[in-house]
């Protein structure tokens, strides 16, 4: 093999295309090299290498060097791209799905492609071969077993590529013997029988860590996770002559760097890959990656584009060009793709499994072009964190670019970020048809406990002609995961593809886990319609949930699922089963697209409170697939008048709260009209309501804040009970219209801590009800005062359950205090954990929390505080900033059920205080306790004021007493026996 050293002339050449460059960076190449073809066979099935089955793990290269700036980026709210509900569009079965590999090397990588009668499959580091109806003609056996340049090679990392346009396959893994990168190319369409080329082609010096390859005209472009901190000069981008190794010749091999480029430690930049049956012009092959606001060094976030103009006669002469920048002008809506600080790991599993690598900084392969007779298409898409303000949760966006015309600026023609629930998705990978559809496969997966996902595998997709932005199909699984993940290490990848042979079905290949076993499975699928003549009914537009008529308007979406246009058929509707009413759509439905229609004949749907079921139907003469005709929903008649507060948005736990707090409630009409002129009202603890009236008008089914004029005295330290209510005159369902949340104002809140860099402080947390996992750091604190549960005094123990993400033995400690005074200061006797050690990352740890036996009854504010004690301020102290740690703020309600049976009766009396005005205030128990009560009244310096004795009234206890001359400020007060009663506090003004 001959090399070529770039010389001082090529230098030179660097220089002035850099000088004449006026708008975008341009370089020449900064490596050179060549290789020459080993042929191979055929593939003998006697000679294959089985794969390993040792535990193998793969850690991407440049971690650890992340420039991420804590704050920096927007959005600084929700992702404005976000799609939050789901496709409705009937999705299809899967046409074939079928685990393709079984391994414990960690990650898979899985990878694959259809050509016109198999498929082949690719793992870390081993291959297998399918026909196309997923049977396996191939056993799995190492890379090794290619023979040639593969020989002994095993380190993996494997693409595997159909080249439509040559009608072959690649094989690829990389090498570091010496650092190199391998390619096998079939010598025809059949994997088995027509043998390969294989070539060896050196990288200079640096493993060329994720290769992700494409398809272009005149190369096989590769683009890698390399040399990150000099990626705008190092070669990071290579380019593989095509055409010589069609032919089994020597083949050059062309490196560039990306000028201009910024990288986050590991990174991933995309190559534009050819398909759909015309190759584009040679030249201007474009290289594409994200460019993320929260990095140093990028002020707004975008999408960079290069393009590579291979010269291989001269290839010294050949370009790399930054060509554009898509930003907000451009249609790029801001994204956060960074993930915990660039750490790698960042979505919690199911139970105690460690938290999965979200894949971030990567451009998800593969990123698909596409010509069409009007202009080119590109689909891509990579992960984001869809709400900075939360705990991590991953969405997809993706893009569809557009060019008007070879070598024409590119243009965001729609954009979507994928993230229709609570469930996080990534890992995905995009393909378009032929006909402009797009498929979406990706993972799935969420740790909650009520709805756990392992990690699955699901698809969605849109039609060419459905509103852009969004992903329209109704998500369908390929598989269900049954186990966690037991490593953080995922993927790195997933793998679509279209099938060459109608270049419409979808090939998929995913991981999923089954106990200690990595699993890849391919789902088979296709978007584009089965028949030409196929129509039915997929939604219900009116009537709505609302108060409804004897005389309803019914209006339905058709959908065609065929190609051919259609019109003259007839719909019908029935309410409840009964008599349908049909009638004659005479308008005309284009192929794969829908349209509304309105019934002329109405339906009675006047009873108040009562649930309707309407099926509509379509009957077109010669429908080829009647199982998708018919469509069932149900509309309810709601009571007109039915309203609520749903939320208190303001105040929130602070510190140095004021007498003056403004108070702000959401409202929502749960009705079927719309309301104007309600009558709300809030209560600090059990003052005396302040009653004012919402002014506005709320339509049926939407809500609206409103803030009170009169304001709140929250300037005591302490926690503080606010209840909020509507008052609507003739509400349907009283129920729902109040809400009741704590806030408190404390003597410190602790802020300003680092809990991103190392992962320092406390990631989950559990005391018997309350389980908080995956727990954002922000600044260092948190409010979860939100978060409540009883404990047991009679019990005495509990299991507190920490997890933190740094692995420092001895280091990381927490400690937890509970405020038994309930004064807003968590003191040193209330301090119930000292200095627990937390002794490794990413698991549970358990330790003993032992309540007093004198521990008042009622609800406390409890603090908890984690950190690395070795480098942080004083963990013990509440109100010290840990450098490197994390404190959060929790409820909990002490009870006790060794009482006896009266004490069990005061115990869960109901307990109200209320301002008569004038300072005079009306106490009432309401118990079945009957025996008499001693009442006291306390300052927050523990001074008694009042004592008295009360009598019952027969249905509890009632007792008023005068507080006009007291100082402004928090009060207890307490009503019980000896050994238990009621306290609460109340609020002079």
């Amino acid at each position: 093999m001959k090399r070529f050293k770039l010389i001082l002339s090529l230098s030179i050449f660097f220089i002035v295309l850099q000088a004449t460059a006026q708008e975008r960076e341009v370089s020449g190449p900064v490596y050179l090299d060549s290789a020459r073809a080993v042929p191979v066979s055929a593939i003998s099935k006697k000679k294959l290498i089985p794969p390993s089955t040792e535990f193998k793990i793969v850690n991407p290269r440049n971690r650890g060097i992340n420039q991420v700036v804590p704050g920096k980026g927007l959005p600084k709210t929700m992702d404005p791209t976000r799609q939050a509900e789901p496709g409705e569009l009937p999705s299809k079965a899967t046409i074939l799905s079928f685990d393709a590999a079984s391994s414990r090397s960690t990650p898979t990588d899985p990878t694959g492609a259809a050509g016109p009668n198999h498929y082949v499959n690719g793992w870390n580091s081993a291959f297998s071969i399918f026909d196309k109806n997923g049977n396996q003609i191939v056993p799995p056996a190492s890379l090794a077993s290619i023979g040639g340049e593969f020989t002994n090679e095993t380190l993996g990392d494997p693409i595997i590529l159909y080249d439509e346009f040559a009608d072959r396959f690649l094989i690829t893994q990389f090498s570091d013997t010496p650092e190199s990168f391998l390619v096998a190319v079939s010598r025809g369409p059949d994997p088995v029988n027509d043998g390969w080329y294989t070539y060896r082609f050196t990288t200079n010096g640096a493993l060329p860590d994720y290769p992700k390859i494409s398809v272009w005209s005149d190369g096989y472009y590769v683009t890698t996770n390399k040399n990150s901190r000099t990626a705008s000069t190092s070669q990071v981008v290579y380019v593989f002559e095509r055409d010589r190794m069609l032919q089994g010749e020597t083949a050059q091999v062309v490196g560039f760097p990306l000028p201009g480029i910024n990288t986050n430690g590991f990174y991933s930049p995309a190559g534009f890959h050819a398909m759909g049956g015309e190759l584009p012009p040679r030249g201007n092959s474009p290289v594409i990656y994200m460019q993320d606001d929260s990095w140093a060094g990028v002020s707004e976030d975008h999408l960079k584009l290069w393009n590579i103009n291979m010269n291989w006669t001269s290839p010294g002469l050949s370009t790399i060009q930054e060509h554009q920048e898509l930003g907000a002008a451009q249609g790029v809506s801001p994204f956060i793709a960074t993930f915990d600080g660039g750490a790698f790991s960042n979505l919690a599993q199911p139970g105690s499994a460690p938290d999965l690598d979200a894949l971030q900084a990567t451009m998800m392969y593969m990123t698909q072009y596409r010509r069409f007779p009007t202009h080119n298409s590109v689909v891509l898409n990579f992960v984001v964190d869809i709400d900075p303000t939360a705990a991590e949760h991953a969405g997809i966006r993706w893009y569809e670019l557009r060019q008007a015309g070879d070598g024409e600026p590119w243009d965001v023609f729609q954009e979507g970020t994928y993230a229709p629930d609570k469930s996080d998705r990534f890992s995905g990978s995009i393909g378009m048809d032929r006909e402009g559809n797009i498929g979406l496969g990706f993972t799935v997966l969420d740790d909650s406990p009520e709805t756990p996902i392992y990690p699955s595998i699901r698809y969605t997709g849109r039609y060419a002609t459905d509103p852009p932005g969004v992903m329209t199909v109704e998500e369908t699984t390929i598989v269900e995961g049954l186990s966690p993940n037991p490593s953080s290490r995922y993927g790195d990848y997933a793998h679509l593809v279209l099938d060459p042979l109608d270049d419409v079905t979808f090939w998929h290949n995913g991981e999923y886990f089954e106990g200690v076993d990595r699993r890849n499975r391919v789902g088979v699928f296709k978007l584009a319609p089965d028949f030409t003549n196929d129509v039915g009914v997929i939604g219900l537009v009116a009537p709505r949930n609302a108060t409804l008529s004897n005389a309803e308007e019914i209006t339905v979406v058709i959908r065609n699922f065929g190609t051919n246009a259609q019109s003259n058929f007839q719909v019908s509707y029935a309410v409840e089963g009964g008599e349908p009413v049909t009638e004659m759509f005479t308008g005309t439905v284009p192929g794969t697209s829908s349209v509304e229609f309105t019934f002329s004949t109405t339906a009675n749907l006047g009873e108040i409170g009562t649930d309707y079921e309407i099926t509509a139907q379509t009957f077109l003469p010669g429908d080829e697939n009647d199982e998708n005709d018919e469509y069932t929903t149900t509309v309810r008649n709601l009571f007109p008048k039915d309203v609520g507060v749903t939320s208190i948005d303001a105040p929130k736990t602070g510190l140095e709260l004021t007498s003056a707090e403004e108070v702000t409630i959401t409202i929502e009409n749960f009705g079927g009209e719309p309301q104007s002129n309600i009558p709300v009202a809030y209560m600090l603890e059990n003052n005396i309501r302040v009653r004012e009236v919402f002014p506005g008008t709320i339509p049926v089914g939407q809500n609206a804040v409103y803030t009170f004029s009169r304001t709140a005295n929250l300037s005591a330290f302490g926690r503080f009970r606010i209840t909020a209510e509507t008052m609507l005159e003739g509400d349907a369902i009283p129920a729902n219209d109040a809400f009741s949340t704590s806030v408190a104002n404390l003597d410190c809140i602790p802020t300003g801590s680092d809990c991103t860099s190392h992962g320092d402080g406390i990631h989950s947390f559990e005391l018997a009800g309350i389980l908080n996992e995956r727990i954002p750091c922000v600044d260092g604190y948190a409010d979860f005062i939100q978060y409540s549960t009883d404990l047991d005094r009679a019990q005495g123990t509990y299991i507190v359950r920490v997890k933190t993400l740094y692995d420092s033995p001895q280091d990381e400690q927490f400690s937890l205090w509970i405020d038994f005074n309930d004064n807003g200061v968590f003191d040193e006797e209330e301090r119930l954990i000292s200095s627990a050690v937390i002794p490794s990352a990413n698991t549970w740890h358990e330790y003993e929390l032992d309540l007093p036996a004198n521990a008042a009854l009622g609800e406390h504010l409890m603090r908890v505080r984690g950190g690395d004690v070795t480098f942080s301020g004083d963990l013990n102290d509440p109100c010290s900033v840990m450098e490197y740690g994390s404190t959060h703020d929790y409820s909990v309600r002490i009870i006790d059920s060794s009482l006896s049976l009266d004490d069990f009766l005061l115990n869960e009396a109901r307990l109200e205080i209320a301002e008569q005005g004038n300072g005079v205030f009306r106490v009432f128990l309401e118990t079945d306790f009957d025996r008499p009560l001693r009442v006291t009244v306390h300052n927050l310096l523990g001074q008694k004021l009042i004592e008295n004795q009360v009598e019952s009234t027969g249905r509890g206890y009632l007792y008023e007493f005068d507080m006009s001359y007291a100082a402004t400020g928090v009060y207890l007060l307490r009503i019980g026996t000896r050994e238990v009663g009621k306290v609460k506090r109340f609020l002079v003004k």
